[in-house]
């Protein structure tokens, strides 16, 4: 999973190419390298392991760093094939030094190439990457876009490849499959990249390349083929509200996201509920009218699968459809058994996430209606669904998601809520809701202005290197996240259950090292959870409760109250408080809250 990033037109490509990495390392942070030619087919070339800031420093050394080169591409790793180390940082090269590629992908059959290929040229490093470089080589045939035509034939998987040729320095070459490419244009000329954050920046307008295209860019100019065949699409206008944003007074970006999170829900109900006249207003979850829906999967990984999880017990509580929840790696490879009054929803902040996508592909192939929750504008998940509704978060630039969560909930809540009136006309207790989902940013508010106690909880708890998070009905995929989180970030083994399954085996690590993060909200499972609580001190185990304002505390080593709201938005309010929580662990321990070990903000590749 790695990130591209190339530029070809008047400017010198090498500060944009350093810079447009430092935007898009947060999705990768193995390695980083560029590669540049200027009109004499001179290359410029460095690389360096670690964080961008590693290659801008040697970068910065490099005498010939301020000389003009006109084209350039770079990269940034997320090792999946090969350590990390300099060799298998890209940009690779062909062995006769001409051809520099940057991929974003998997090769899937990149064994059987290479072992044809070693016959005849010398590989350097062990990544699936290296083989484009040597197979564009291999096949040269004269003509660049020829030559990546056939060498993308050649191979398996998902890739998203730029090509430079140092002979033909006026040029450089895109082709995609599966994998992100976005191309943007500016009053300087033409970039690529795997995310528009990368040039909202730069660019004024751009493109997003599907599978199969090719883009050929030319003095700063571009030309897109498919199929061979030149082709017109036509340009967005980038929203420059989506440009890379600073810490501010944060010490990390997953801080300034988590008190953004008011700011979201708002987006959320922006233009989509009139809160005067408590009613859902939105087109698109109107059009879901025009439709028979028996039956809803949800498809998601990760934190995403996790609120998916929190809108099929919403979807079934209050819409009555059957609702399941599929982790989207498992469901690509069972068995498809396609309903033509199914709704296939699929979820994912980045919009790019291979395996939700590629499940999407398969849904779509048999006809089947897909509605897409995304953050992501303009993201292949967004643009492949029938329907769908963004999250608005804005850019998340902190690995562990956090604000984009609070908007996939939002946008779950409001189809649930569509959905249940088209069938059961409960409009009072709809009306109900939306006043607490009006109500909902002033909680988050609050909850935000006494994150000192929440940081005091974190820090006496730092030190355990095992926890549990435990919740039941509609709170257990809300533990569940909250569990997720804490092991990202701080890197302490968590492991969460339905608390009602303490009995039939978890029980057995409960001891005096072990603490519980017990979510027990006013409600239908409050007291069978204070049982479970009693069973856990019973065996020396500590307890955090996590609780409604005003109940017993004195059940408790240590509580985080919460307003008292319905059971419908109750999963909405332990999110901030364990967020907070977790990261002040993170930092206690000196980990790195926003580039987490052996992460990637957007996993796109299977």
């Amino acid at each position: 999973m790695c990130w591209i990033f190339a530029y070809n037109g008047k400017k010198n490509a090498i500060p944009l190419l350093v810079e447009g990495l430092r935007t898009l390392e947060y999705r990768g942070y193995d390695s980083a390298g560029i590669a540049a030619v200027n009109e004499k087919k001179e290359i410029f070339l460095e690389k360096a392991t670690g964080k961008v800031s590693n290659l801008a420093s040697k970068v910065q050394k490099n005498p010939h760093a301020k000389d003009t080169y006109q084209a350039g591409i770079a990269h940034t790793r997320w090792a999946t094939h090969g350590k990390v180390t300099l060799e298998n940082t890209h940009p690779h090269v062909s062995e006769n030094e001409r051809f520099y590629v940057v991929h974003n992908g998997i090769i899937e059959n990149y064994m059987g190439i290479k072992n044809i290929l070693e016959k005849k040229y010398h590989f350097y490093g062990d990544t699936d990457s290296e083989i484009i470089a040597k197979l564009i080589e291999d096949s040269f045939d004269g003509d660049l876009l020829s030559t990546v035509t056939t060498v993308c034939e050649k191979m398996v998987g998902a890739y998203a490849i730029v090509v430079m040729d140092k002979e033909n320095p006026s040029t450089i070459i895109g082709a995609k499959l599966g994998s992100p490419m976005i191309v943007g244009e500016g009053d300087d000329g033409v970039f690529i990249a795997s995310d528009i954050n990368a040039i909202s920046h730069v660019a004024k307008e751009f493109v997003s390349l599907e599978d199969g295209e090719t883009v050929v860019i030319t003095d700063g100019k571009k030309e897109i083929y498919s199929l061979g065949e030149r082709i017109i699409k036509t340009s967005e206008v980038i929203d420059h509200n989506q440009e890379m944003v600073d810490k501010g007074n944060f010490d990390t970006f997953t801080e300034k996201e988590i008190y953004e999170i008011p700011e979201v829900i708002k987006n959320v109900c922006k233009w989509r509920i009139d809160f005067e006249k408590k009613e859902i207003i939105n087109e698109t979850l109107e059009s879901l009218g025009d439709h028979e829906i028996k039956r809803i999967e949800i498809i998601a990984s990760g934190s995403s699968y996790f609120a998916g999880q929190v809108g099929s017990y919403w979807l079934k509580t209050l819409a009555g459809i059957p609702t399941e929840v599929r982790i989207s790696s498992e469901f690509l490879y069972d068995t498809f058994l396609p309903h033509k009054k199914t709704l296939y929803i699929f979820i994912s902040q980045s919009g790019e996430t291979a395996d939700v996508r590629e499940c999407l592909k398969m849904v779509k192939a048999k006809w089947c209606l897909t509605f897409g929750i995304v953050n992501v504008v303009g993201s292949t998940i967004a643009r492949m669904c029938d329907l769908g509704l963004y999250s608005h978060a804005g850019v998340e630039v902190g690995v562990a998601s956090t604000k984009n969560i609070i908007g996939q909930y939002g946008v779950l809540l409001l189809l649930a809520l569509s959905l249940w009136i088209k069938r059961d006309l409960q409009i009072h207790q709809c009306k109900t809701i939306i006043e607490e989902l009006w109500n909902l940013p002033d909680t988050f508010e609050l909850q935000l202005q006494q994150a000192n106690t929440y940081k005091e909880i974190a820090k006496k708890y730092a030190k355990y290197p095992s926890m549990f998070f435990l919740g039941r009905n509609i709170l257990y995929p809300v533990a569940a996240e909250g569990s997720l989180k804490l092991k990202e970030l701080s890197y302490i083994h968590s492991e969460c259950y339905s608390t009602g399954e303490l009995k039939h085996g978890p029980l057995a690590l409960i001891d005096k090292n072990t603490p519980s993060f017990v979510l027990n909200l006013k409600g239908i499972m409050q007291e069978k959870t204070i049982s479970n609580v009693r069973e856990i001190q019973a065996r020396n185990g500590k307890v955090i409760g996590i609780i409604t304002s005003g109940e017993d505390k004195s059940l408790y080593d240590d509580m985080i109250e919460v307003p008292e709201t319905s059971a419908i938005v109750s999963p909405f309010l332990p999110l901030v408080p364990i967020w907070i929580m977790s990261v002040e662990i993170a930092k206690t321990l000196w980990r790195d809250v926003d580039k987490p070990q052996n992460l990637a903000k957007s996993v796109t590749v299977e």
